[in-house]
């Protein structure tokens, strides 16, 4: 980050992220939402192999930390869209307008994720019930 020499601005690609996130992957998500977050956020990534941060100075910089942080919260809003797009059902907070049904028989399992280079592997964890099994929500 120290020697960058690009011409992007964190700032401009953290607000378009949390504007891609908000509007695609909030509370109520869609395939074609998701997708166009996905691709956006990819488009992110490449932008931000081009930031440099305005402040190189050496001491209390926390521009350069800002700039750290934005690399790992894209990546982290594509491995929370990439598992969403994957999860075809609406289970808790993750309500999909194109699956509004919680499918228990094929997704009553925790999502994992790896990141192996540019690409996102995901695997599933079966859940163990301790106290409480799920209920549907009635409201």
């Amino acid at each position: 980050i120290r020697n960058a020499d690009g011409k992007e601005k964190a700032k401009a690609i953290a607000d378009e992220m949390k504007a891609t996130m908000f509007d695609h992957v909030g509370v109520f998500r869609t395939e074609e939402g998701m997708q166009q977050a996905l691709d956006k956020i990819r488009e992110l990534k490449q932008r931000y192999k081009h930031v440099r941060p305005d402040d190189m100075g050496h001491l209390y910089n926390t521009d350069i930390l800002n700039v750290w942080e934005l690399g790992n919260l894209l990546d982290l809003a594509e491995v929370t869209t990439v598992s969403a797009l994957a999860r075809k059902e609406s289970r808790g907070a993750h309500a999909r307008d194109d699956y509004t049904e919680r499918d228990d028989e094929n997704w009553l399992k925790h999502t994992l994720a790896w990141m192996e280079g540019d690409e996102i592997r995901l695997d599933y964890k079966d859940v163990v019930f301790t106290k409480y099994e799920p209920k549907k929500r009635v409201y």
